[in-house]
């Protein structure tokens, strides 16, 4: 970050605050997208972030990196629009893959796509409701894609302490997922067992 940029728009330079804000129009792009997980709201949000950027330069005291303190600012913004909107994040589910999450794809109008789309909507709670010292890390490495040294310098922490969040961050997923992915595997198969055992026991002829 230039510093000297910096206190020009912190005096209410427009061409300073410009300069300082288009290396970082990519990652606020980022983050309103894989928080609201549509173009149009992640447009907005990015403006949006902008200007709250703009107005509130003043409150930035240098504790952490400025990248952290403006991704900060941007999840706020995606946070109070969802908030206000009472939806759930729609974060991208497809690189949660890896983690052990594999939702069905089933064919459209199917009952299993009705169980699918509400297994994605209870990950996206999870990932919603996890501290925020877990969720960035975790947003930032396995959504956004960036390294564990990248997310580690935005968040102003040490490569190993992103880590151990993102793991902790994953363990409480998994924990979470379990049960309700337990049960489901159970109801199926164990009722066709029965149904076939039933038909082994029924009387023939």
């Amino acid at each position: 970050m230039d510093e000297l940029m910096l206190r020009k728009a912190r005096n209410g330079d427009p061409e300073a605050f410009e300069a300082l804000m288009t290396p970082l129009e990519g990652l606020v792009w980022r983050v309103c997208w894989h928080y609201l997980g549509n173009r149009e709201d992640a447009s907005d949000c990015g403006q949006e972030t902008m200007l709250r950027v703009w107005r509130s330069l003043e409150s930035y005291r240098g504790e952490c990196a400025f990248e952290s303190w403006v991704y900060r600012v941007a999840a706020n913004v995606c946070l109070d629009l969802l908030r206000k909107r009472g939806r759930e994040k729609q974060v991208p589910l497809e690189p949660m893959r890896e983690q052990g999450y594999d939702p069905p794809d089933p064919a459209p109008g199917t009952e299993e796509q009705a169980v699918s789309r509400e297994e994605g909507n209870r990950l996206r709670r999870l990932i919603a409701a996890l501290p925020e010292e877990q969720r960035d890390p975790l947003v930032m490495t396995q959504l956004e894609g960036l390294s564990y040294a990248e997310a580690a310098a935005l968040l102003g922490v040490s490569e190993g302490t992103v880590k151990s969040r993102v793991n902790r961050a994953k363990a409480r997923l998994k924990e979470q997922l379990a049960p309700a992915r337990s049960a489901a595997g159970q109801l199926g198969p164990l009722g066709k067992r029965e149904n076939a055992k039933s038909e082994e026991r029924r009387p023939r002829g």
